[in-house]
């Protein structure tokens, strides 16, 4: 998805840069339009994983940070600590590509095509 949002920013820079006719104009207006609907229906999409990655390790420390509390560290909970763990690195790499989407699609809103 990042390639893809970059290749259509490389894109829709050079033809807004271009003298276009109100045919063609029209055209990439409809298209930029169609774009970033779908552009922004995918940073929404990634803002409800990343938000659902986000609580599932915050409940997964929280029954850790709970279970040392009570039973202190225990060989047999690696699993959960792994899990936590697990969770937290993805949760950062979600929080990152979410970053990247939300700072490309907000560029892309300045070239809007006026008729």
């Amino acid at each position: 998805m990042e390639k893809k949002i970059l290749e259509y920013e490389k894109f829709i820079e050079r033809e807004a840069k271009r003298n276009l006719d109100a045919e063609e104009r029209e055209r990439l207006a409809k298209l930029h339009a169609e774009m970033l609907k779908n552009f922004q229906k995918e940073r929404f999409i990634h803002l409800n994983v990343t938000l659902f990655f986000a609580l599932l390790a915050i409940v997964t420390i929280a029954i850790t940070a709970w279970e040392v509390s009570v039973n202190g560290w225990m060989l047999e909970m690696i699993p959960l600590y792994t899990l936590a763990l697990i969770l937290v690195i993805l949760t950062g790499f979600y929080v990152k590509h979410y970053y990247f989407l939300e700072n490309h699609i907000q560029g892309l809103c300045k070239y809007i095509v006026k008729n």
